[in-house]
């Protein structure tokens, strides 16, 4: 249905390379830089530039991104139309504490209607967001920080982002001087997660970085992070809930660090967004409300 020189143009999108774009189009250089040219005069705009030999994306070739995914989740949907049976079937990503800790009664509950089947996807907020683009999710639900200008999205909720310790730690229950936190063992996400970067921006904020915690340690593994909180006493910040799940786990609080992260609602195409996560819920579309 798109016309070739709009995959050409995403493909350079993503390899910021011309002779890369070439291979992966199968197609040759001056070819990929024909099909960009067309789009550049069609819509009258500049898409990529080049500056001291390295290429860049301008501002208007992020803006065609943007519309050309919300276009590519309505094709998806209107393939998905035709093919139209009774089975519901969505492809939801989460990331890690929303993914394991909040949604799953609500999955749980979605699956109770025997023609109700889902992709599960639980990942870092980079790779979800890069799936989304690839239309490889309907929508996903993101934790702390994510580039609000290239995707559409809505709050799902808020939740308090705090200290958590073992209920033996020196902090368990208290609220501590931020000096005092840096001479601790940081257990932490590995880089790409929302609740990482929203630490490290609380942290720059108040003029530190992660180097100065007395130990970092980074891990893909919330699980894992979970049982070596408790094996080595160390510290991490995470939401609230997750201190809830473990007997084990208490918060702290750091003094004039509080920090509220939001959980959002995030997708390419703002209305197939809203109707598949009105699934998920089990809400009624706003054509069939009252």
């Amino acid at each position: 249905m798109f016309d070739e020189r709009v995959f050409t143009f995403l493909t350079l999108y993503e390899e910021m390379n011309y002779h890369r774009t070439a291979e992966k189009r199968q197609m040759t250089q001056p070819g990929v830089t024909q099909h960009i040219k067309y789009l550049e005069h069609l819509y009258g705009v500049k898409l990529f530039r080049y500056e001291n030999r390295t290429l860049y994306r301008t501002p208007e070739a992020e803006q065609f991104k943007r519309h050309l995914d919300s276009m590519l989740a309505e094709e998806h949907a209107m393939r998905e139309e035709f093919t139209k049976h009774p089975d519901v079937f969505l492809r939801v990503g989460a990331t890690k504490t929303v993914g394991e800790f909040v949604l799953p009664p609500l999955i749980s509950r979605f699956l109770q209607q025997p023609h109700h089947s889902l992709d599960y996807i639980i990942d870092n907020t980079e790779t979800l967001l890069q799936m989304l683009e690839n239309q490889q999710l309907d929508f996903a639900i993101a934790e702390g920080v994510f580039d609000k200008s290239r995707y559409n999205y809505r709050l799902y909720k808020k939740e308090q982002f705090t200290g958590i310790c073992t209920r033996s730690h020196r902090f368990a229950g208290k609220s501590v001087p931020l000096s005092e936190i840096f001479r601790e063992t940081l257990l932490i996400r590995e880089k790409g997660s929302g609740t990482r970067h929203l630490l490290e921006q609380a942290i720059h904020d108040r003029g530190f970085t992660l180097a100065n915690f007395s130990r970092t340690v980074s891990l893909g593994n919330f699980s894992v992070l979970m049982d070596l909180l408790v094996q080595t006493n160390a510290i991490t910040f995470a939401y609230q809930p997750i201190a809830l799940q473990r007997d084990e786990l208490t918060t702290f609080s750091v003094q004039g660090m509080s920090i509220e992260g939001e959980f959002n609602f995030v997708y390419c195409n703002r209305r197939i967004g809203e109707e598949k996560v009105r699934l998920l819920f089990g809400e009624p579309s706003p054509a069939r409300q009252g």
